[in-house]
């Protein structure tokens, strides 16, 4: 699955090479702890070395890859000290963004949400992959109601690290543990424009991914 984000016209060879490596890396396409080759990545992508210097520099800094003194790149490893340390984060970070987005939400983001909750329920509830991806598609429109572009930018990252968590326990998890059901409800209260029950459900579902990803890794 390739993710690109914003305008494709206006993108890049670097946004590129960032954005479809990133894509390997959160769902582990490039599994934890293996090594980066540059001339393996210059092949599949079709980009040049330059392009994938500077994106692997970027994902870097987002801690997704990291450099090894005289071993070589590598992507970044998982812990379970990993895992707690981005649920404390995210947990902050998120409850925050949905309280802002329940006072800022404009009538067109309401309008995505709505058709965002529709794809929901017709989704295959079956299909992993696809509720994890109207997962990742409804936080970033919640973030992006928060009308704060650095705060989006800081779930973004920390969102891509609990994502590949995700990825990691994929084959194990079940339906139930995707807590669907809080999409609605944080929807409705924004819609609703309740921003103290937004942050309190927005926080209570960022602590159902932390309890029920550990039982998985």
């Amino acid at each position: 699955m390739e993710v690109l984000e914003g305008n494709a016209m206006n993108l890049t060879d670097a946004d590129r090479a960032y954005l479809q490596i990133k894509e390997k890396i959160i769902t582990v396409q490039m599994p934890p702890g293996s090594v980066i080759q540059e001339s393996r990545l210059i092949d599949e992508l079709g980009l040049g070395r330059t392009p994938i210097r500077e994106a692997l520099k970027q994902l870097k800094s987002e801690n997704l890859v990291v450099v090894a003194p005289r071993r070589g790149m590598f992507v970044a490893d998982v812990t379970i000290t990993d895992l707690q340390q981005i649920y404390e984060i995210r947990v902050e970070l998120e409850s925050l963004c949905a309280r802002l987005a329940a006072q800022r939400i404009t009538p067109e983001q309401v309008g995505q949400l709505k058709s965002l909750m529709v794809e929901y329920q017709r989704s295959d509830k079956g299909d992993r992959e696809l509720i994890l991806s109207l997962d990742r598609r409804f936080h970033q429109l919640v973030a992006e109601a928060a009308g704060n572009r650095f705060l989006c930018s800081e779930v973004d990252k920390f969102y891509n690290l609990s994502l590949r968590i995700w990825y990691l326990a994929i084959n194990s998890i079940q339906s139930q543990d995707f807590d669907v059901d809080a999409h609605f409800e944080i929807a409705h209260v924004i819609e609703t424009r309740d921003y103290h029950k937004s942050e309190q459900r927005m926080r209570e579902h960022i602590r159902h991914f932390h309890d029920t990803i550990r039982l998985h890794l």
